[in-house]
């Protein structure tokens, strides 16, 4: 069984193709270039995956994607090109999520993933990788200000932070705070595909016509019919 697993959730994002079969294993995977945006760059990366696995894209039976939460362009872009794939080579679907997807490559123990909502925000949730690589969920996603974040290390002891808001925040942290190396910080395709391979046994699969992206917050024109402060 092949995989095809998709990663846009910031600017730009990696893309990967594996096989299950029946141990799952990374056939290749692509960093989209930092430089352009994925909206440029993720179609001409899929087709290098096949060009250089040689693996027809009718023989993918699931497409992966991680959902967000994450930018708003990305996610779109993500989506979309999953939707699209899965529609015309009937492959199921399977979304992840971000905070998982970073956390899943961790060793044993606590990590705190956030994701930047821009305005001194994050969406930050805790889960603890056991030691049999389950990732259980001991705090869930909620938004909240990068001081409440760095108080996650108070609140849950040893905890280790990662995610992409660290590319903005990293500088911020207090003295105590303990970081993931700046390598993890962000969601991997090939991650999400290995995640995604947990979920196929179980037959747990997402409807392609109403899966929808998972937004950092709302749009400021959004919060602002909603009545929502913005800062």
């Amino acid at each position: 069984m092949n995989i095809l697993a998709l990663e846009t959730t910031e600017k730009f994002g990696s893309v990967a193709l594996l096989s299950q079969s029946p141990k799952i294993s990374v056939l290749a995977e692509i960093v989209l270039p930092k430089d352009r945006r994925s909206s440029q760059t993720l179609h001409s990366a899929i087709r290098s995956l096949f060009e250089t696995t040689q693996i027809n894209p009718m023989d993918v039976a699931v497409v992966a994607v991680v959902a967000g939460p994450g930018s708003f362009t990305g996610l779109r872009v993500g989506l979309t090109a999953a939707k699209v794939f899965a529609y015309t080579t009937g492959a199921k679907v399977i979304a992840l999520d971000t905070f998982q997807t970073v956390a899943a490559p961790g060793s044993p123990g606590l990590m705190s993933v956030g994701v930047d909502a821009q305005r001194g925000e994050v969406v930050a949730a805790v889960l603890q990788q056991m030691g049999d690589g389950r990732l259980e969920t001991v705090c869930e996603p909620k938004l909240m200000t990068v001081s409440d974040w760095w108080n996650h290390a108070e609140q849950y002891g040893h905890v280790l932070f990662s995610g992409p808001a660290l590319e903005r925040w990293s500088g911020k942290a207090p003295p105590h705070i303990k970081l993931a190396p700046e390598a993890d910080w962000f969601p991997r395709a090939s991650s999400a595909g290995k995640l995604a391979a947990k979920r196929i046994a179980s037959g747990q699969f997402d409807d392609v016509w109403t899966l929808l992206p998972v937004y950092s917050r709302l749009s400021a024109a959004e919060e602002k019919i909603s009545g929502f402060p913005i800062s």
